[in-house]
């Protein structure tokens, strides 16, 4: 066995590590974005995503947790870094809740799940820079302009609907994208 085999570990068996850590809050939100809002939609397309679900969730896991690869050590996030992920996912939280109560006042409750998308996108944006980790701004961006795009429908034709597969879509390229492109931009990544 060559040194550099011996550098290589399956990620979950590193707990702590951002990586570990990172991925399974991921994998946990994308999956509540699937599981909570595939109920809106019609029966066939509820299933159909299920089975999406299903199958990039075990992509994901694999790619992200159970292959073998070298991981850098973990390093103390930086004062900036910090300050970004609290400033967010405040800024996620107040969206949130500020925006549904709006959606609710103006008896558009509907469309809740939409802002939702858009807030939870929006917050993964900063992210990118703050901590060189450029998988945050795909899943950010293509979030974000989901969740705009799904309040921007919604609110002219079948809103519940149209904001149950934007939050549906939503989850699973959240899957997709973590487990392409946390792939492919981390340089410690075998073969």
């Amino acid at each position: 066995m060559s040194s550099d085999d011996a550098a290589l570990v399956r990620p979950i068996s590193v707990p702590g590590h951002p990586v570990v850590v990172g991925g399974l809050v991921g994998l946990s939100g994308a999956t509540a974005f699937v599981l909570v809002n595939a109920p809106g939609l019609p029966d066939v397309w509820a299933l159909l995503a299920r089975v999406a679900w299903a199958l990039a969730l075990v992509v994901a896991v694999w790619q992200m947790l159970l292959r073998r690869r070298r991981l850098t050590p973990a390093s103390p996030p930086t004062r900036t870094g910090g300050l970004v992920y609290v400033a967010s996912v405040l800024g996620m939280v107040a969206a949130i809740v500020l925006g549904a109560r709006l959606l609710v006042g103006i008896a558009r409750p509907e469309l809740v799940p939409a802002l939702v998308v858009t807030a939870v996108g929006a917050h993964f944006i900063p992210f990118a820079r703050a901590f060189s980790a450029p998988v945050f701004g795909i899943i950010g961006w293509a979030m974000t302009a989901l969740g705009l795009v799904g309040l921007l429908v919604g609110w002219q034709v079948a809103g519940g609907l149209v904001a149950s597969a934007t939050a549906t879509t939503a989850g699973l390229v959240m899957l997709v994208a973590m487990a392409r492109w946390t792939h492919r931009d981390d340089p410690t990544v075998t073969a």
